[in-house]
């Protein structure tokens, strides 16, 4: 049986190693504040090979935006989250350009995910918001269960028919940590496996497949359940430690991996509850305020983009 908790974050690969200080090889991370001070910005860079096999993920920049609390209507964060969006984008981009990966300046922006099911209809919901034009084309293909069609094929179609230069895919993603669903945005330049975070593997959308580089934006929108479980026993455990309680039940979890906690965990599921993902109770209001941030911050970047094209 599978032990490993699903993430599509490289963020939180990066906390597999006790702590944000500690150093895995091949790879660097860097700390910022967005534009008004308002959330931290992570950069963890995946540099190499052996990189690639300490995080699971392939070579690249993986942008993290942390802690966009964004259940309280605040006008000021959701432009602060927009504009840290499009500086990233240009960031990445840029990037891109320097290694000769970007010729053409025309971009599809591609919505991945399922309208009809809320956690994940982030993709079609911002494809919904995006200002479409000469360069910027914007498209919702839906899943393979809809279509019959696998969702790289058609955009794969789409990109060498217009002749795009770079594709910019949005999707929701699966998270190890209760506490980012619906608050973190990731951006990478390695493109995306769309359902790979719960466990629904489809071809890849990268440079390989796609022929063009492809940037990928992604909000975690569902958990694991057995991270849940997981979570509630070891908060239980601290509450007994705290307490004086059955101390010895307390020294034994401790002695446990984290991977050793999380199969015991599964274990004591049954097998339906492994299989489930959960989702915060505001999906619906949380998605629409997340695409039109999304939205407004790929829109932003490619004004910039394209007026000094």
């Amino acid at each position: 049986m599978d032990a490993e908790i699903r993430t599509d974050l490289a963020l939180e690969e990066k906390e597999r190693y006790e702590g944000t200080d500690v150093e895995v090889k091949g790879v660097s991370l860097e700390e910022t504040m967005s534009p008004a001070g308002l959330f931290p910005v992570t950069m963890v860079k995946i540099l190499n090979k052996e990189g690639e096999r300490n995080m699971h993920k392939p070579a690249g920049n993986y942008i993290t935006l942390e802690n966009c609390r964004i259940d309280a209507y605040d006008e000021v964060l959701y432009e602060d989250m927009s504009e840290e969006i499009a500086r990233q984008l240009l960031f990445v981009i840029g990037e891109l350009e320097k290694k000769k990966k970007i010729r053409k300046k025309k971009v599809i922006v591609a919505g991945l995910g399922n309208r009809d099911a809320t956690p994940d209809a982030l993709g079609p919901v911002v494809t919904d918001h995006i200002e479409v034009g000469k360069y910027i084309c914007a498209v919702a293909p839906g899943v393979m269960a809809q279509t019959g069609c696998e969702t790289s094929r058609y955009v794969r179609g789409i990109a060498k028919e217009l002749d795009a230069g770079f594709i910019i895919a949005v999707d929701s993603l699966a998270a190890r940590n209760t506490g980012r669903l619906n608050t973190t945005i990731q951006i990478t330049d390695t493109g995306i496996n769309p359902g790979s975070g719960v466990g629904n593997h489809r071809q890849a959308m990268n440079e390989e497949t796609m022929g063009v580089p492809v940037i990928a934006i992604g909000v975690p929108t569902v958990v694991d359940a057995a991270t849940i479980v997981n979570d509630v026993m070891d908060n239980l455990m601290a509450a007994f430690e705290n307490a004086g309680m059955i101390r010895g039940l307390s020294d034994t979890m401790e002695e446990f991996s984290e991977k050793e906690k999380k199969q015991l965990v599964k274990e004591l599921m049954d097998q339906k509850a492994r299989d489930l993902y959960v989702t915060p109770k505001d999906i619906d209001e949380d998605i629409r305020i997340l695409g039109e941030i999304i939205a407004q911050g790929i829109n932003e970047a490619m004004d910039r983009y394209h007026a000094v094209a």
